[in-house]
């Protein structure tokens, strides 16, 4: 097994570790101000239920935000200087080695293997800092925008819990709840009949309902006392994603993140997420119809993966097809959630945003072009840091992998 770790001025291969492989002024104000009120909240409603560890407190300059994915562990350690954020080492290690499977394959290890993944991942990427920011995956979170009556944010507070029970397939008390008033969109359509079916209805806001296990919380912050931290935060890693590759357009934007074993999707409007979306499906669906389709191991399959993508080996055009129809299914389905959200709110995609580790098979970026019909990019995380020139080129290449755990660090800097 091999781990790659990336600093600022180097790149060295390190047995016995295995790792393969913004928005304008106004609105990046409001929506940083909105996530750390989010948060603020969680952490109020944990104290009492989880060991006391200092949420938020800013203890450094330096931070490091850590995504622990179903394949891949990756962290980004970025400190502020003179206000700008500075890359210091990031670094990514394989979970499914730990596991007794392959790198690449999703898994579901304990907290113990987890807490003793990422302080070898610390110790080999030489991570200093120990203010850490943990990302919440979507799988553990219930995220969405509800409408309510407009009675003011007091008597909000009260109705909200009531209204989420209604979205919440458990006890209220295993969960922490929050809740956020988000502006309307400002486009101009406004459809007749539903203005005039609603003439003389009383006003509603739009509220942001954010659910989080409190099992799922307790569970990082264990790890965090594992490792040693001195500060431990929280945030819905689709948030962290936004936050490091959206840039100043507010036309709709598709962010699709591939995972090993999901695909998030978020549909952003004028900065701000107004739906997501989980598929059931990620990058390891196409090592396994692979492996099946061929034969061969899971290994051998994602080997192939990563050598000819789905341009495909000129000797076998098999592999080709294999490979374009597992990724038809992931794209198929965004493309069944973008199509909705379009018809439904009168308003054309933009641009469609790709990160994670799957958005890096050759020929993805062709492929989205050619389903989504718009412009599609890669997202550039690194590109809203400070590092060498001489990384450059990596760095744009990592990019798509590493947007949590750099947008991680970016909003703990802003607070």
């Amino acid at each position: 097994m091999v781990f790659t770790s990336r600093k600022e001025d180097q790149r060295t291969l390190v047995p016995p570790y295995a790792v393969a492989g913004g928005c304008f002024a106004l609105i990046a104000l409001w929506y940083n101000y909105v996530m750390a009120n989010l948060f603020d909240r969680l952490r109020d409603g944990l104290r009492d239920k989880l060991p006391k560890i200092d949420f938020f407190k800013k203890t450094a300059d330096t931070f490091v935000g850590i995504d622990i994915g179903g394949a891949f562990i990756k962290v980004a350690e970025i400190g502020g200087r003179n206000n700008k954020p500075v890359l210091k080492t990031y670094g990514e290690i394989a979970l499914g080695p730990l596991s007794g499977l392959e790198v690449g394959q999703a898994t579901n290890l304990p907290t113990q293997k987890l807490a003793g993944a990422l302080t070898d991942l610390f110790r080999e990427a030489n991570v200093k800092s120990r203010d850490v920011i943990f990302s919440i995956p979507l799988t553990s979170t219930l995220l969405t925008t509800i409408e309510m009556p407009d009675l003011g944010e007091e008597k909000l507070k009260e109705m909200i819990p009531i209204e989420a029970r209604k979205y919440i397939p458990t006890s209220i008390s295993e969960v922490s709840i929050s809740h956020w008033v988000v502006p309307r969109i400002t486009r101009t359509y406004v459809d007749p009949d539903l203005a005039m079916k609603n003439k003389n209805a009383p006003p509603k806001v739009e509220v942001l309902l954010a659910v989080v296990y409190n099992d799922v919380l307790a569970k990082y912050n264990n790890i965090a006392q594992e490792i040693g931290a001195t500060s431990v935060s929280f945030e819905i890693e689709i948030f962290s994603t936004i936050r490091s590759i959206l840039g100043h357009d507010t036309s709709l934007t598709m962010v699709l993140d591939i995972g090993a074993a999901n695909t998030k999707v978020a549909l952003v409007e004028e900065g701000i997420v107004r739906s997501s979306h989980l598929i059931s499906a990620g990058s390891q669906d196409i090592t396994v119809a692979l492996s099946r389709a061929k034969g061969v191991p899971m290994i051998k399959a994602e080997e192939i993966k990563r050598e000819f993508g789905l341009p495909g080996d000129p000797a076998d055009p098999t592999i080709a097809e294999i490979v374009r129809l597992a990724t038809d299914r992931i794209f198929a389905e965004a493309d069944r959630i973008l199509a909705h959200y379009q018809r439904e709110k009168r308003v054309a995609v933009g641009r469609v945003i790709l990160s994670g580790g799957g958005s890096r098979m050759k020929g993805v970026l062709d492929l989205a072009q050619k389903s989504f019909e718009t412009t599609v990019v890669y997202g550039d995380p690194f590109g809203k840091v400070e590092s060498p020139a001489v990384l450059e080129s990596l760095l744009k290449e990592a990019g798509p992998e590493f947007a949590v755990a750099v947008g991680l660090v970016l909003r703990k800097l802003s607070d």
